[in-house]
């Protein structure tokens, strides 16, 4: 007989073998069986089934391989709603809620907006669970990641409009106007690849983290494409890198120079925000 407690201490073990931090195998458990630390406590002297042994034996395989919790369970939360997530978007982020509340409580009952880039479809799908009222788009260029959003909004049981195509060409296409966009393009230069974590690196989709021109390629041809697709007073969002805020707040005004940039830091007062009203 083994039970959840014997295992998830061996599991603990070996992450410490492998400089794992070993809180992973914890959540790594109550992910797999969709527990609470409570379901778990009262479950952790129970006898382990064959099954939940050979599922969480093949789990912690992935995970001391370095790959993310949430693509071995296949699910993320994000503003306390919980997604669906594969290796074809990238894992929603803490620090992107900020970013969407602050988009958020911008507008107003029954605005058209639009996320460009829209992943696993976290952003507007949150959006309209808030507020009902708005009409909400979601763009990504790339049909595997819509899939992915499209399954979220059906679980969610919300209402959004997906667009695959590459930046704001879809909405011009068809003669979309928005009162709002927000948008968490790739924004990581190639050379800082070095600094980020093998995991991420190794399993998280690149043309979600990586952007030419020294990450500023995304941002530049959203800007490029504004006017086509902006109402007046329109709000607009994006999620940047901790060192982007000035450059970027250099090139919108470049382009648009009445424009109010304003650049917002995160709860741990890094640079997060770019921001303007049209």
């Amino acid at each position: 007989m083994v039970n959840y407690k014997t295992v998830l201490n061996t599991a603990k073990e070996k992450c410490v073998e492998q400089h794992i931090e070993t809180a992973r195998a914890e959540w790594l458990m109550l992910d797999l069986f969709e527990w609470s630390k409570a379901g778990y406590l009262m479950h952790m002297n129970d006898e382990m089934s064959a099954s939940h042994l050979k599922t969480f034996a093949k789990a912690e395989h992935r995970m001391l391989n370095g790959e993310p919790i949430q693509y071995i369970t296949g699910k993320q939360t994000f503003y306390g709603e919980i997604f669906n997530v594969n290796k074809n978007c990238l894992i929603p982020r803490p620090e992107t809620e900020e970013v969407m509340l602050h988009f958020y409580h911008q507008l107003e009952k029954g605005d058209t907006v639009v996320d460009i880039g829209t992943g696993s479809g976290n952003i507007p799908i949150v959006l309209k669970k808030l507020d009902s009222t708005l009409d909400v788009y979601a763009t990504d260029l790339y049909e595997n990641a819509l899939t992915v959003a499209e399954t979220n909004a059906q679980q969610h049981q919300v209402e959004i409009k997906f667009l695959q195509g590459d930046g704001l060409k879809p909405l011009i296409a068809q003669g979309i106007k928005v009162n709002g966009l927000i948008s968490n393009p790739p924004y990581i230069d190639d050379k800082e690849a070095v600094m980020m974590e093998d995991t991420v690196l190794k399993y998280e989709p690149h043309s979600a983290l990586f952007a030419a021109d020294n990450g500023y390629k995304v941002y530049d041809a959203i800007l490029d494409q504004l006017p086509e697709v902006l109402l007046p007073n329109a709000k607009v969002v994006f999620e940047i890198g901790f060192a982007q805020g000035t450059k970027l707040k250099e090139k919108i005004i470049t382009k648009y120079p009445t424009l109010d940039v304003q650049i917002i830091k995160d709860i741990n007062n890094n640079d997060r925000i770019v921001a303007f009203v049209w």
